[in-house]
């Protein structure tokens, strides 16, 4: 369940329709909020959507266009190369407060699947080259600015500007950039061997289950164990924010298990109703 306050309202202004798009999706890039969901990542990819652009629009290009939701993009070939570079040069920073005396040169970098050899050199007047070894091309950064622990990483990439959120994660960061979010491993050749050797984790199986979207207080829980429910019928009522929120079955089951009862407090993502 989602709730629209508006946090903020950006406009842009340039002589052509594309000119203030661009602006408009480069201006969104530095936008960092906390705390809460917001819609930025949708907007970024809406700006550099292609039917957008054009302006061929109606009433139902939401639909049209993103008809099973909207769960971010996969980089472009642009996007990764900015979030190895990124990634790449916040690592070193961070490995060379951790030893001073020297930083190894060689280094891999895993963009979500994508695997890249790279060598790092040493900044040069603000400019921090990253080698990609396999594609046998240079990428520059300069402009960086950043630090650990600050939540955005600002630089020119073969001098064009970019922003990107990131977050610490192990061994790596966690970085968006416009609508693309993928995790950024910095791993030495030996720990890149071993990342290959492990399974992969699989995510949760939660399609029989009925989840609290959000933290809130039971209403009241409409199904008993044992119940057939269909497609649309009431299963429980969450009252958070002073709103009763309605929560539905998604597919006709029978009910295995009942974890609240009405008076409940539940959190976020906690299991309701378990189906059989």
């Amino acid at each position: 369940m989602y709730y629209d306050p508006m946090i903020s309202k950006l406009c842009s202004w340039a002589p052509t329709r594309l000119e203030a798009i661009d602006g408009m999706g480069r201006a969104l890039e530095d936008f960092h909020i906390e705390g809460l969901g917001h819609n930025v990542p949708f907007l970024a990819a809406v700006m550099d959507q292609e039917r957008f652009r054009s302006g061929a629009l109606a009433t139902n290009y939401i639909t049209d266009e993103f008809p099973e939701g909207f769960a971010g993009t996969a980089p472009t070939p642009r996007q990764v190369d900015i979030l190895t570079a990124a990634g790449a040069a916040m690592h070193r920073v961070i490995a060379q407060r951790a030893n001073p005396a020297g930083v190894r040169r060689d280094w891999v970098v895993l963009v979500g699947h994508d695997k890249r050899t790279v060598a790092i050199d040493e900044a040069v007047d603000g400019v921090v080259t990253v080698y990609l070894v396999d594609e046998d091309r240079t990428l520059t950064l300069d402009g960086v600015d950043w630090r650990p622990g600050k939540a955005q990483f600002h630089g020119k990439l073969n001098g064009v500007a970019f922003t990107v959120n990131v977050a610490p994660a192990a061994e790596g960061f966690v970085i968006r950039h416009r609508a693309a979010k993928t995790k950024v491993l910095v791993l030495t050749p030996r720990s890149a061997e071993l990342h290959e050797k492990l399974p992969e984790k699989q995510a949760a199986d939660t399609s029989k289950m009925i989840i609290s979207p959000m933290p809130g207080l039971i209403v009241s829980m409409d199904v008993e164990v044992g119940q057939t429910v269909r497609e649309g019928e009431v299963v429980c009522v969450i009252e958070a924010m002073k709103m009763q929120n309605i929560i539905r079955a998604e597919k006709e089951a029978v009910v295995k298990t009942v974890s609240a009862k009405g008076g409940d407090s539940v959190a976020a993502d906690e299991v309701l109703v378990e189906f059989a």
